[in-house]
């Protein structure tokens, strides 16, 4: 019993002590998720097709896996792309950093006939 408070005292005292802890030793939750998101391009599929992720700054690293030119984009309920990717070849990579309300957009691949061939998803993103 003697230890369990102990460890738990000690728990406490590191909670309270940590930078990102409020005035009551609650930690911060109000900072964005900053790991970025894997995003696998192919023919013709986006691995993952279906990502939750917590914004608003939110980064993807995006691969095209695929033996043709591929992009990742975002597009709003609106119809509006709000990030996007170069055209990527086979073997090639982009990092892509985007600024999102929380919602729910479309990412897709804009390349003509690609989303209609099943390059496409949703991306849900939740506030802080």
């Amino acid at each position: 019993m003697r230890t369990r408070l102990l460890i738990g005292a000690v728990a406490l005292m590191l909670v309270g002590c940590s930078p990102e802890a409020d005035e009551r030793g609650t930690p911060s939750t109000s900072e964005s998720t900053t790991e970025a998101i894997a995003i696998s391009l192919a023919d013709f599929m986006l691995d993952p097709d279906d990502v939750t992720a917590t914004g608003p700054t939110l980064t993807f690293e995006v691969t095209n896996d695929g033996p043709t030119p591929h992009n990742f984009t975002v597009r709003n309920d609106a119809d509006e792309v709000v990030a996007a990717t170069d055209d990527l070849s086979a073997g090639e990579s982009e990092t892509l950093d985007a600024e999102l309300e929380p919602g729910t957009y479309t990412i897709f691949c804009s390349l003509a006939g690609h989303e209609s061939l099943g390059m496409s998803g949703t991306l849900t993103v939740t506030g802080p």
